[in-house]
């Protein structure tokens, strides 16, 4: 009897083991499914940042005319540019206390 008691328990070892070893497997392609589906991602989000720097780039020397422009626009009438700044200083405010609310 003392011999068929540990014979059952090693098999009830063995079979949790099998188990586990089922599940561990299991686990191994969920993450490498997930990992691939990470990198696929990771890579979309690089090609996306290089697209958005690639316009940047190109339409720099354009947003460089029209501040130059802006900036002697505010030279030359620094009471309305005074203004304008304040009146977007308070919509900012406005705005930001509405985003705070929600």
């Amino acid at each position: 009897m003392h011999h068929g008691r540990h014979q059952d328990i090693r098999e009830d070892v063995q079979d949790q083991l099998v188990r586990l070893s089922h599940e561990v497997a299991g686990l191994k392609k969920q993450m490498a499914s997930r990992g691939r589906a990470a990198y696929r991602d990771t890579r979309h989000v690089g090609e996306d940042f290089a697209d958005v720097m690639r316009d940047y780039m190109h339409n720099m020397p354009d947003m460089r005319q029209q501040a130059h422009r802006l900036q002697k626009s505010a030279q030359a009438h620094p009471a309305t540019t005074a203004s304008i700044a304040a009146a977007s200083v308070i919509v900012l405010g406005l705005a930001a206390s509405l985003f705070m609310r929600r």
